[in-house]
């Protein structure tokens, strides 16, 4: 995740601090390489502001050839960063009347945002990451470019002592103990959406989107001939006539014990899903074409032999199974729909039969 990769070349940041033993020209250049990497932009530096004008001491990316050149403090939006000691974020500088427009284009910069730095409480300068392009950062940007304004320290520009240093690292150390609090807790949020947006609450199996946004990688890689796989539509006989004789509750525990027989009669590389109802649909990996084909499919409908025990009642559930082969050409929709169509002619045919592509087996 960026996240991660966030957390990472920040603390190589932290490390790059000791190495550099706080030669400031080198750390500058420092911080200004890390900022292209851990944000979008083309081109980075760290202004200093001198009398009334803002320099270029250190620069990275799009901006290496312009490393010294000055711009007047007034009418920059660096220069109003400083003065106003606070960070500035232009989405667009060609509509943003606080920009230098001359500047910024002799720089390429469409979108820019400026973080102050301080010394002793004052700002004496920016660090500054551009972009080609409008509208190109976001709001981790910008929380990232303030965690490295912090690694400058209040003590730009003077000599650190070293109860300074250790001062320092310790701070800074707790906000990346922080930020990787920050990454850990969006990560599980990440999550619980996926396990929200792409499974069935009542089985935990895939639901019919989390299906699709997987079975597409195993078309593409098939058709890298990588493989090939077959998937199968299955349903239960006579569910509707449990509902009704024994109430949704015991239906769901039904269903639930389907899901667990399901994934019992397939491997963990596989994918189970259900699409709705008593519906549920199986995507295998294959190693012998037809012949996989059919054994997994026996296995599926043997997994049904045995009733199911539910709240004190033995259930003698059945299933149809319809399958199809993958083929070059053929989409999710279609190995969808063939499969569906065979699992409505093995119902018709009794229980527990399989049906390959229209053909009773």
């Amino acid at each position: 995740m960026i996240e991660n990769r966030r957390l990472k070349v920040i603390m190589e940041v932290q490390q790059q601090m000791l190495l550099s033993n706080f030669d400031l020209n080198l750390f500058m250049k420092t911080i200004c390489d890390r900022m292209c990497l851990l944000t979008d932009a083309d081109g980075s530096t760290i202004e200093m502001l001198s009398a009334d004008e803002m320099v270029y001491a250190a620069v990275s990316g799009t901006l290496q050839p312009h490393l010294g050149i000055r711009i007047h403090k007034n009418g920059s939006l660096s220069g109003l960063c400083v003065t106003e000691e606070t960070i500035l974020y232009s989405p667009d500088t060609q509509q943003d009347d606080r920009v230098n427009k001359e500047a910024t284009m002799k720089v390429g910069a469409r979108s820019m945002v400026c973080v102050p730095l301080f010394e002793s409480s004052n700002a004496v300068g920016v660090l500054k990451v551009i972009s080609g392009q409008p509208n190109a950062f976001s709001s981790r940007d910008i929380e990232t470019l303030q965690l490295l304004s912090l690694a400058l320290g209040s003590e730009l520009g003077k000599q650190i002592t070293y109860d300074d240093k250790i001062r320092i690292l310790n701070d800074y150390e707790q906000l990346l103990i922080q930020l990787k609090a920050e990454i850990e807790r969006r990560e599980k949020l990440e999550h619980e959406l996926i396990q929200l947006t792409e499974c069935d609450i009542l089985t935990g199996l895939l639901n019919r989107r989390g299906f699709s946004v997987r079975i597409q990688s195993w078309i593409d890689r098939a058709g890298r001939e990588e493989g090939l796989f077959g998937v199968f539509y299955l349903d239960l006989n006579k569910f509707k006539q449990c509902n009704d004789t024994y109430g949704h509750e015991v239906g769901d525990l039904v269903l639930v014990e389907f899901a667990n027989r399901i994934k019992k009669a397939t491997s963990e590389s596989d994918l189970v899903a259900r699409l709705g109802g008593d519906e549920f649909v199986v995507a295998a990996w294959l190693q012998n074409g037809h012949d996989g084909l059919m054994q997994v499919a026996q296995r599926l409908t043997d997994q049904l032999e045995l009733p199911m025990r539910i709240k004190g009642l033995d259930l003698s559930m059945t299933t149809s199974v319809g399958c199809t082969l993958w083929a070059e050409g053929k989409t999710e929709l279609d190995l969808i729909r063939a499969a569906d169509q065979s699992m409505y002619l093995a119902k018709s045919s009794g229980a527990n039969r399989i049906v390959l592509d229209g053909k009773l087996a």
